[in-house]
């Protein structure tokens, strides 16, 4: 068994320790353009930050903390102060998609392209629609202008699904692109 590990991480190790290589940088981004649109949002209402915190807010989050608690928070800036970290970098996500071919033919380059887009396209839809059933967060914002907030989720989970899709087919076209450039090296084929 553990000769077949040793295998395993002898052929292919390298090659997923690269795509975490460029999976973690994707994902930081991510989190800091989030958590950045938050705060610059604060700043151009007038709402005081306290804190800002960067992948220390447990299980590697960050947070941005306002001065006003949550429960005084009242009007229709803080929509966009919640929310528009969420909207912007969906729309990121959709422009990585659509230039998804600047990427090149390199797997490494492909491979970080896709997984900045699994990021962009999938974490906050993911965060506004499902994960804030149990979570609460940013969706929460809704109350601030006496809205519910399953209308949100509902839009969101929307969004969340048709991204899957979106990302699915990319993930499908990035599988095709290694397995045809594997088939074009030499020796692929046992014919030397």
């Amino acid at each position: 068994m553990i000769s077949l590990l040793v295998e395993f991480l002898r052929k292919r190790g390298r090659r997923y320790l690269l795509y975490l290589g460029v999976a973690v940088p994707a994902a930081m981004c991510h989190n800091l353009l989030h958590e950045a649109v938050h705060y610059i949002g604060a700043i151009v209402f007038g709402e005081g930050v306290t804190a800002f915190r960067f992948l220390t807010n447990g299980w590697g989050t960050s947070q941005v903390v306002f001065s006003m608690p949550v429960e005084q928070r009242v009007g229709g800036h803080w929509l966009v102060v919640a929310w528009a970290p969420s909207i912007v970098t969906t729309l990121l996500g959709y422009g990585l998609y659509a230039a998804r071919s600047v990427a090149g033919r390199h797997p490494v380059s492909r491979y970080a392209w896709l997984y900045a887009g699994f990021f962009f396209l999938l974490l906050d839809p993911f965060y506004m629609s499902l994960l804030s059933l149990a979570v609460g967060g940013d969706v929460e914002a809704a109350a601030a202008v006496g809205l519910p907030v399953w209308p949100v989720q509902a839009v969101a989970a929307a969004v969340l699904l048709f991204n899957v899709r979106l990302f699915t087919r990319w993930q499908k076209e990035v599988q095709e692109a290694r397995v045809g450039t594997e088939e074009m090296q030499p020796g692929a084929h046992g014919g030397g």
